[in-house]
């Protein structure tokens, strides 16, 4: 049978139960009502009848006054109509105790009787009014239809008081039936409705609660686990005809297709696994084995028995420890494996370097999967770390070759510009004395000498220069120095430089530049390597150094409006010995030191420089350098 038919079944039972209730509890309300009705219809009518009781009497004395008054004749107008009043009164009393609903249960005739006395005694009362109205009538008349007349209203008055007893007497049964019934409501809804709460009580315990309530939560923990990734989570009964068992029997058809399914996809994963050359071992949210490669196998040298899905990390751990690998004293493995497990429930260390004692090298990590599983992996850095030493020592011998070419340098430097400064100095001397002999046909050899000699010093300053910076014996002088000063200084420096190719050279510069911590010969020599620069590869056009200051950073930007540099030579313009193309280098010389050596004086000062160009609209040299440059430098 179908659940919503055995609810509907059972619901039936309390439904009964409740309109069996209704009307019980109706019948004796309405009992209760007929029972209170007729109470107060008794003691109206009773009071009616005693009201009727005192007319009489107050009729009987008038009807004993009515001889006497004939016969003095005094007020019989003023008289008859108050004993007219009186019967009109009786008349209605009398009426109201017939017609109530409490005299319906006396005996009718008594009723019937009451009538007749009311009717002769009203009679009678006329005849006694006529005889009376009659002037100088027969009084022995009169008074024997007075006293026939009384005994009429005698009589009333005895039907009277016995309706007043019968009502009495129906009265106190009623009082004593409606005390009787009067809880009878409220014990006829308590124990038709007690049934009805029991009824349910019990149906919600031993069907809705552990028939249906309890099948539904098992069905339900069932369907969570399996959503959780737990497919063989055990399921609730599936025999049965209503809904619930058909619920479980597809959810067991759902579960054992994901199951062929996940067995699948789990094979498919495997073989993907086996193929990844480093060690993978995949855990469930519960940290139990869920996956693993032959690498990791391989690596960790478990036996297969040991390792296979479900089994926990912690046992894994355990055996692991036999191997030596871990290389844990045994008073530290409890606290090890604990922070072993604290870490990978985290999954919050970086990946870091794991020297085993047998000289292997791993790169370990804990990832964090959606589910909240874990994916553990084993690089072996071995043969990686090898090649790494042997790369650091093939670096430290460069280096050390580096330093003794550089050594070299500077003292090879140091040895030719000795003599090139004599060379100089002398030539510079014969041409002064050409000059003053008028040896006119000496000048152009002399001035080639002279402007060779000071070019190869230039060169040989600069590949000193660089010879320094690259051994780390080169020294900067900071001073505290007036920026615009200096630049002014620079300017006029470098306006032969752009007269030389008709180019006009400005300075546009912050107002406020203020002094700074510098040295002053390094700064001019980059900013004048880069005003040369300009210049030089400018022709008819503009150079300007702008200048600028935020705070404690000075900026310094030098634009051109020349050639302009290839974008693919943009990223090597700071290396050594670099010139953008042969052509260039052919036409406007150099030797391809002045943009490295500057690089490396920015950066000894604590700044940085970078260069933007656009062909055939220019370029422009950017320098950063902090207001107080460092005392020590390092090597660049």
């Amino acid at each position: 049978m179908r659940i919503r038919n055995k609810i509907l079944l059972a619901m039936s039972v309390p439904i009964s139960l409740l309109i069996l209730q209704i009307v019980a509890v109706n019948h004796f309300v309405r009992e209760l009502q007929n029972a209170t009705t007729f109470i107060a219809s008794a003691h109206k009518t009773i009071e009616a009848d005693f009201g009727a009781l005192d007319l009489v009497g107050k009729l009987r004395q008038e009807i004993r006054k009515l001889p006497s008054g004939a016969v003095a004749d005094q007020g019989m107008s003023d008289s008859r109509r108050a004993r007219q009043e009186l019967w009109d009164g009786l008349d209605r009393a009398a009426g109201a105790v017939a017609s109530a609903t409490a005299s319906q249960q006396i005996d009718p005739l008594q009723l019937q009787a009451l009538r007749a006395a009311l009717d002769l005694a009203r009679q009678r009362y006329a005849r006694s009014e006529d005889l009376a109205a009659r002037a100088g009538g027969d009084i022995n008349g009169l008074i024997e239809s007075a006293i026939y007349a009384d005994r009429a209203l005698l009589a009333l008055e005895g039907a009277l008081t016995s309706t007043a007893v019968d009502l009495r007497r129906e009265l106190q049964e009623a009082v004593d039936h409606e005390r009787t019934i009067h809880d009878r409501p409220v014990i006829a809804g308590i124990a038709i409705g007690g049934s009805a709460v029991l009824f349910l009580l019990a149906f919600a315990w031993l069907y809705a609660d552990r028939h249906l309530a309890g099948r539904l939560v098992a069905l339900s923990r069932s369907m969570l686990a399996i959503a959780a990734g737990h497919l063989r989570t055990p399921l609730p009964d599936i025999h049965g005809s209503d809904e619930i068992a058909a619920m479980a029997r597809a959810l067991s058809v759902f579960r054992d297709t994901a199951v062929e399914i996940e067995d699948q996809n789990l094979r498919e994963r495997q073989v993907v696994l086996d193929t990844i050359e480093y060690g993978v071992l995949i855990l469930d949210p519960d940290l139990r084995v869920r996956m693993f490669n032959r690498a990791f196998r391989d690596l960790w040298s478990v036996p297969q028995a040991v390792l296979h899905p479900h089994v926990g990390i912690e046992d894994l751990l355990v055996v692991l420890r036999s191997t030596g690998l871990h290389g844990v004293p045994d008073e530290q493995w409890e606290s090890y494996v604990e922070r072993r497990l604290a870490e990978i429930r985290a999954a919050d260390v970086p990946p870091r370097e794991w020297y085993r004692p047998d000289g292997r090298v791993l790169q370990y990590e804990v990832v964090a999967l959606p589910d909240g599983g874990r994916m553990l992996t084993y690089f072996d850095l071995t043969e990686l770390k090898l090649v790494e030493s042997e790369l650091r020592a093939a670096k430290e011998q460069a280096e050390i070759a580096s330093r003794a070419k550089s050594d070299f340098l500077a003292s090879m430097s140091h040895e030719l510009r000795t003599p090139l400064n004599a060379i100089i100095g002398i030539t510079e001397m014969l041409k002064e004395d050409a000059e003053i002999d008028g040896s006119t046909e000496l000048n152009e050899p002399l001035g080639r000498v002279l402007r060779a000699g000071k070019l190869l010093l230039q060169v040989i300053n600069e590949v000193l220069d660089l010879a320094k910076i690259e051994a780390g014996k080169f020294d900067l002088l900071p001073e505290e120095i007036d920026v615009r000063l200096l630049l002014d200084d620079i300017v006029d420096t470098a306006k032969p430089l752009a007269e030389k190719h008709a180019n006009q050279l400005r300075l546009q510069a912050q107002q406020d530049l203020g002094r700074a911590v510098l040295d002053p010969m390094r700064l001019r020599q980059v900013l004048l390597n880069l005003l040369a620069n300009a210049c030089k590869f400018t022709e008819k056009g503009e150079v300007t150094l702008f200048a600028g200051r935020a705070g404690q950073q000075l900026e310094f930007r030098v634009r051109d409006s020349g050639i302009g540099i290839d974008a693919d030579q943009l990223p090597r313009l700071f290396q050594d010995f670099h010139q953008a193309g042969v052509a260039k280098h052919q036409k406007y010389g150099g030797t391809g030191l002045g943009l490295a050596i500057s690089r490396r004086l920015v950066i000894l000062m604590g700044g940085e420089i970078e260069a933007t160009s656009e062909k055939g609209k220019g370029s422009e040299f950017t320098v950063r350098l902090p207001a107080n440059t460092p005392t020590q430098a390092e090597a660049a």
